[in-house]
């Protein structure tokens, strides 16, 4: 093996305590749990004439470390972020690549009936993308989902324009959080509600201060996110949903950019 070659990525699971359990031969990246049992990530594939790429998810046999497709997509889509809740569903970020141009079209905040990706999982044929729905739509590049303890609410990221605006008046795009009640699946359809936590369109933080990464506590009570500067600064805070009150800073200007929390 050469000097500069890459090492595959493989997925290392460790207890509660940090103690090493097992080491996954999977080229994954954003592991969540499904069950005791099983762990879902998002594997990149090529291609086999080199004409495209894409992004699925499989499943993971802890034990075994045998991984298979849960979803089946076409070349240029791209599912990741995933996110489990057992009444909930699959919450995930979507996009296409043109297959032309090669640009991309907007992430979409998409999630799957729990029924469905459990049949998936329990053998049944992987889901396309037409299993999924855009529960946001015309929110703007939305990331990093995660499900309320009781499986009713999202929190996520989108970008908006703010107050602050660049030299030919358009406005700076920065992240704000927000939370989202999904439509019940089966149910009438249509785009959930949004209730936004942070909010720059009123020019309340500095220019180029993000929000997102945001995670539900244990009791679903408080959400945490992390605020900063990307490649600058990080403070991670909290606030009790339904507080009006300024949020509280935990960790405040860390000189390093941090981002996915987990309670």
């Amino acid at each position: 093996m050469s000097s500069d070659a890459i090492a595959p990525t493989h997925l290392p699971v460790l207890s509660a305590t940090g103690t090493p359990v097992g080491d996954l031969p999977v080229e994954g990246s954003t592991p969540i749990w499904v069950d005791a049992a099983t762990v879902v990530c998002v594997v990149g594939r090529s291609e086999p004439d080199g004409t495209g790429n894409r992004h699925e998810l499989v499943a993971v046999d802890v034990a075994s470390g045998i991984a298979r497709p849960l979803t089946a997509v076409a070349a240029g889509e791209h599912l990741g972020e995933p996110a489990w809740h057992a009444a909930g569903g699959l919450a995930a970020t979507f996009q296409r690549e043109d297959p032309v141009t090669g640009g991309w079209s907007a992430a979409q905040l998409v999630v799957a009936p729990a029924a469905t990706v459990t049949a998936a999982l329990a053998g049944g044929a992987p889901l396309t993308v037409t299993s999924f729905t855009d529960v946001a739509p015309g929110v703007v590049w939305p990331s990093g989902p995660d499900w309320s303890p009781d499986g009713v609410r999202i929190a996520f990221s989108a970008t908006r324009p703010c107050a602050t605006t660049h030299p030919d008046g358009t406005p700076v795009l920065q992240m704000d959080v927000a939370l989202i009640t999904p439509p019940v699946p089966g149910g009438s359809g249509g785009a959930g509600v949004i209730e936004w936590i942070t909010d720059d369109t009123t020019g309340d933080y500095d220019t180029g201060l993000n929000d997102g990464s945001p995670a539900f506590s244990p009791d679903g009570r408080w959400l945490a996110w992390a605020r900063g500067h990307e490649d600058d600064c990080t403070r991670i805070v909290i606030q009790r949903l339904g507080d009006p009150s300024a949020p509280t800073v935990l960790l405040g200007d860390e000189h390093w950019f941090r981002w996915g929390l987990d309670w």
